[in-house]
């Protein structure tokens, strides 16, 4: 199953004993293997969450979670330590990717990042959305309605480098052939 990053935020995390762990505010992901490190949870005060994992935000490992309007964990209450540890600053967040500047490999601008899809099953993230800049657009050769924009899905294996820019390996040819047209 794939989920946005924007449907994911904000969702809560329900313990399978039906205790409110928290909300999800963000995702810490490995940039170089696009696999997804940890849920960033923005816990409720607790004695029961406090013992070693602190109060606040904590990271809660991926795992086969039952998702709807929330997120139920496979585990209850007690073995959530099992499942959690003190979030880590030194891994980096998804947020960070939304609204960076997206281009290509010769230094051409493609578009925005808007958003980041996450495959689910293997909580691994399988590509960017990107609001297409006008002169990519023109580019590969593509047409636009007047006042329309043309959002596209751009597969990570294509991001080099993610800092204050995303860094792609392909040139505007390569792009074209790659992502899909979102709606």
């Amino acid at each position: 199953m794939t989920i946005t990053f924007d449907s994911l935020v904000g969702k809560q995390m329900i313990s399978s004993d039906a205790y409110d762990v928290g909300e999800i505010i963000d995702v810490r992901y490995d940039p170089f293997e696009w696999n997804v490190a940890g849920l960033k949870i923005k816990t409720k005060r607790s004695e029961k969450l406090a013992a070693g994992i602190g109060k606040g935000n904590m990271m809660i490992l991926p795992k086969n979670f039952v998702m709807n309007d929330v997120i139920l964990l496979n585990a209850g209450i007690d073995k959530l330590k099992d499942m959690a540890s003190p979030d880590n600053n030194n891994i980096p967040l998804l947020s960070s990717l939304r609204s960076a500047k997206v281009v290509s490999r010769d230094n051409a601008m493609v578009g925005v990042a808007t958003d980041v899809v996450i495959d689910t099953d293997i909580w691994k993230v399988v590509s960017i959305a990107v609001r297409l800049d006008k002169t990519a657009i023109e580019a590969m050769g593509m047409k636009k309605g007047l006042f329309s924009k043309i959002n596209a899905g751009i597969p990570a294996d294509m991001i080099l480098a993610s800092k204050e820019m995303i860094h792609l390996s392909e040139g505007m040819d390569g792009i074209r052939e790659r992502m899909t047209i979102l709606e």
